[in-house]
């Protein structure tokens, strides 16, 4: 049995699927609304459609009156009076315009809010459900007036309508969306529809234009090319550690939840060192010696070089063998790295989208030790020098704030876009906009770098802190959120979304009055499910393990989600995971797709560069953990703004925007995350 479901390219179509399997235990083939160059490949799509038991339409950004935003789905209910179709959001909309109904924006759009659902007919797709229900609405658009060949079957308290069925023919649709995960009952609604389907032995086909993702590493290839051996020392201050390497990547877990922190230590015109840009490719070199340019992707590069190291050693030390860094890639991808757009130039050369170097020595500390490893082979005579460099007395100095000229975002300009955000959440373009502006800051070439981080990390310690240079690039970070973290078995993504301030007078209590009202949980809300998605697209096990829970940090409180996905026995592992949800969802808003191109716009092509990217490591034991980089500031080496005294530094800050948002609520937030970095400079 099958099922085909249709995307609109929607942030929430594999939600959908996993509980469209789930509910009905058919197999379902998914293809995009544009699949098919329609009417040129008709036949094809025939075929397909004929192979099915019934077609569920999902959701999707824009109108339905819009050709371009429905593809073949108004096709669907024309060709195919006696197929079964079930339309969600999208999918019911078009279904209602396809037999005569007019639309209307609704005055206030809502989008991530529970409202509370009522049945007035319990005859068929709401059998056996009680008298309401509360599910999740994300809807700009709503139906006006309705036809005798469309039956109401449900409203929600506002009186819209938010289900309906053909008078003769077996279509249906909910405007809501019932595989959000604060909807109920979403599994009971499609399993009636799946009892409703008169079902036949069809053959699905094979298609071309079905969405499949394969596998980056088919498996991990054990190597014997790596020793681990290590020293044990009491705990150094890992700053000072740092100090005494020439050469050092850091990151930093300077509070909780972070537990490790690993510097890794790259030896020059030895270590590897993986490059990407978007204007020149790919580039393989070494540390600060010679990079030549490379065929091919990047990630099918450092796919197959860590596919062949795989390595899983054995540590007798109980307290080191939960670390889960044992070597391997460290360093970030940017926020342009998977995108397709036309931006404009920052610098004057390529821009380095990914820096990634792979280490095989590297120091590892948590609160009570810290631990000189290597994997390398015979490497005994380094551990002992580098445990002595760290026994050696010195404390690191600390610079009370930096001379610097800063340019702020101008308020004028983020209020146009602001303005500009809400009639896209308004005209059901997008439900969230993570608008951003970036400020440059200007510092004199006297102050080392590592002299502003340091500086950064006093005055705001964070979970995944971070001090990578790669002479070409640079990056500052003091970022409170993880982006996703895996090891052969699960993966986890803990998604920030709701600031407030702290100060003397705001307990934790006051803190989650503030951040659990209906604007932030909408905007958590919204990428939870939108990363619920982004797993479903591989895995087939997804939990929300943590739902809008309030975590306090050093300067804010935030409310946090925490969303994990099995790969165990999935096929899949983590980094195409990591391909495949970049992006963060939490920097872009949703749906991804539309949104990202509506803010490229909106930001006038400005790359965003290394803010709103990731950092961390991909370990060799097939351990990673990457942050957002958020809170932080990037230098490119040829930064178009830097001068022969100055060297340009960028900030990146922003929110969500939702149809919620005040202007000057927003701008006050973009403010308070950019003093939370900027403070330091005067």
């Amino acid at each position: 049995m099958s099922i085909l479901l249709v995307d609109s390219y929607d942030s929430f179509t594999y939600n959908l699927r996993h509980l469209v399997e789930k509910a009905t235990g058919a197999h379902v083939l998914t293809i995009h609304n544009d699949s098919y160059d329609f009417p040129r490949e008709k036949e094809c799509l025939d075929k397909l459609v004929g192979s099915v038991d019934a077609i569920v339409i999902g959701p999707g950004p824009g109108n339905p009156n819009s050709a371009q935003d429905v593809g073949i789905i108004p096709y669907l209910f024309e060709a195919f009076p006696k197929t079964p179709i079930l339309g969600i959001c999208l999918g019911f909309q078009c279904l209602c315009l396809a037999h005569g109904c007019t639309l209307k924006y609704l005055e206030h759009p809502v989008h991530g809010q529970v409202s509370k659902i009522t049945p007035i007919d319990k005859s068929s797709i709401f059998s056996g459900f009680d008298s309401d229900f509360n599910s999740v609405r994300y809807h700009s658009i709503c139906i006006s007036t309705e036809t005798d060949d469309i039956m109401p079957l449900a409203y929600s308290e506002d009186q819209c309508l938010m289900a309906a069925k053909h008078a003769q023919n077996p279509h249906f649709g909910v405007q809501y969306h019932p595989e959000s995960a604060c909807s109920e009952m979403g599994s009971k609604l499609v399993s009636n529809f799946w009892a409703l389907v008169e079902k036949s032995e069809r053959v699905p086909i094979k298609d071309s234009h079905l969405l499949q993702i394969e596998p980056l590493i088919k498996h991990f290839q054990t190597t014997a090319e790596f020793d681990y051996k290590y020293e044990k020392l009491p705990k150094v201050d890992i700053i000072s550690a740092c100090e005494r390497f020439s050469d050092s990547l850091l990151l930093n877990s300077a509070v909780s939840p972070g537990e490790w922190s690993i510097i890794g230590l790259p030896e020059q015109g030895r270590s590897l060192v993986v490059g990407n840009s978007r204007e020149a490719g790919l580039s393989i070199g070494t540390w600060k010696g010679e990079t030549k340019s490379h065929p091919g992707s990047m990630w099918s590069y450092i796919c197959n070089y860590m596919s062949q190291r795989y390595y899983e050693p054995t540590i007798d030390d109980p307290e080191l063998a939960k670390c889960p860094f044992a070597g391997g890639f460290i360093g970030f991808l940017s926020y342009e790295e998977s995108l397709a757009l036309t931006m404009s130039k920052i610098t004057l050369g390529p821009t380095p989208s990914t820096r990634l170097c792979f280490v095989e020595r590297f120091i590892v500390s948590n609160d009570k030790h810290t631990f000189v490893v290597s994997i390398r082979p015979g490497d005994s005579h380094w551990i002992q020098q580098a445990k002595s460099q760290l026994q050696t007395n010195k404390r690191p100095g600390f610079l009370s704030s930096v001379q610097a000229k800063v340019e702020k975002p101008d308020k004028k300009s983020y209020e146009k876009s602001f303005h500009d955000c809400q009639k896209y959440l308004h005209t059901g373009n997008s439900y969230e906009l993570c608008l951003t502006r970036q400020t440059k800051i200007h510092v004199p070439k006297t102050i080392a770098p590592w002299e502003i981080y340091k500086c950064m990390v006093k005055n705001n310690p964070s979970p995944y802190s971070c001090y990578l240079d790669f002479g070409d690039a640079r990056l500052l970070s003091t970022s409170p959120e993880r982006f996703l973290s895996w090891d052969n078995e699960l993966s986890q993504m803990r998604p920030i979304k709701g600031t407030v301030k702290k100060d003397s007078q705001l307990t934790y209590a006051r803190a989650c009055e503030l951040l659990k009202i209906p604007k932030e949980i909408g905007e958590n809300l919204m990428i939870v499910d939108l990363i619920r998605h982004d797993l479903y697209q591989m895995l087939e096990k997804v939990e929300v393990t943590k739902l809008m829970s309030v975590e306090e940090y050093h300067t804010v409180y935030q409310l946090v989600s925490v969303i994990e996905g099995r790969l165990q026995d999935s096929g899949y592992s983590g980094i195409d995971i990591l391909r495949h949800s970049l992006p963060p969802g939490s920097m872009t808003g949703a749906p991804k797709k539309r949104s990202v191109e509506i803010l490229c716009d909106l930001e006038d092509r400005i790359p965003r560069g290394l803010y709103s990217g990731v950092c961390g490591y991909w370990s060799v034991n097939n351990h990673a953990d990457w942050s957002v980089v958020i809170r932080s500031l990037f230098n490119y080496e040829d930064d178009i703004c830097s001068t022969e005294t100055t060297r340009c530094f960028r900030c990146g800050a922003g929110g969500a925007i939702t149809v919620l948002s005040t202007c000057e609520g927003e701008w006050d937030e973009l403010n308070l995350k950019l003093d939370s970095v900027l403070k330091i400079f005067n």
